[in-house]
């Protein structure tokens, strides 16, 4: 929604600022031809070369694609320009792809991708910064064969999914069978507990090493990685 409405101011902002004298016809019709243009430039480079090669660091690759991306943009925008809104009937490349305007347009574009690449950008560092703050870790309560246990989550070292139940290992090899999803206890745990498996959770904390297929846990066991889990995120911070 919030996407959304930004989209429309930007559509009536620019609308405004490109008005000549009092024509807003036209300088609305304009940025109605242009608008989709951009908004392809915005999502292709937040939704794509951000991902792909700015946060892995592929650097070269994010600069000459999205080069490439606002050359792209800037001449498919003086197309519609001489088509839709000079309304020309003869197709004249010299014209079309006239340097001065092609790069008149990249800039423009360019403005735009930018401003809303940076809040992107923004918004992504408040998240992870978010993650990366140290949370409390208070005791939990776990409800088993009628009693409740008071336990630490640093004393836990993995917790195994058995349909409706979970059992809780802590590091004096303590197993605490409790009646709940293996979803419900990762919601009460801190970031360094991942779900590896569809029914396994490790406390990275206890982590002695790993391969392709399993977790060695400092206790010696062995814990099965799944094919959907993103092994790079076992990698120290």
């Amino acid at each position: 929604m919030i996407q959304v409405v930004f989209w429309i101011l930007y559509y009536i902002l620019f609308g405004f600022i490109w008005v000549k004298g009092v024509d807003y016809k036209s300088s609305f019709y304009l940025e109605f031809i242009l608008l989709p243009i951009r908004i392809f430039a915005v999502y292709f480079t937040i939704l794509y070369l951000i991902p792909q090669f700015l946060l892995p660091k592929k650097f070269l690759k994010f600069v000459v694609s999205y080069m490439v991306l606002l050359c792209f943009a800037g001449i498919a925008q003086r197309f519609f320009i001489y088509f839709f809104f000079d309304d020309q009937e003869v197709f004249n490349i010299a014209q079309i792809l006239n340097v001065k305007l092609i790069v008149r347009s990249i800039v423009l574009i360019n403005s735009t991708v930018f401003f809303v690449s940076s809040v992107y950008i923004l918004n992504l560092y408040f998240i992870e910064k978010e993650k990366s703050e140290p949370q409390v870790t208070n005791t939990i309560e776990l409800k088993s064969n009628r009693r409740i246990y008071r336990v630490q989550p640093k004393d836990i070292t993995h917790i195994e999914g058995l349909g409706n139940y979970v059992n809780y290992i802590t590091i004096d090899g303590k197993k605490i069978t409790v009646y709940q999803s293996l979803k419900k206890s990762m919601e009460q745990l801190p970031n360094h507990f991942m779900r590896i498996h569809k029914s396994f959770i490790i406390n990275r904390h206890h982590m002695k090493s790993y391969s392709t297929e399993t977790v060695e846990m400092i206790s010696g066991e062995f814990i099965p990685i799944g094919n959907s889990f993103d092994q790079n995120k076992l990698q120290t911070e």
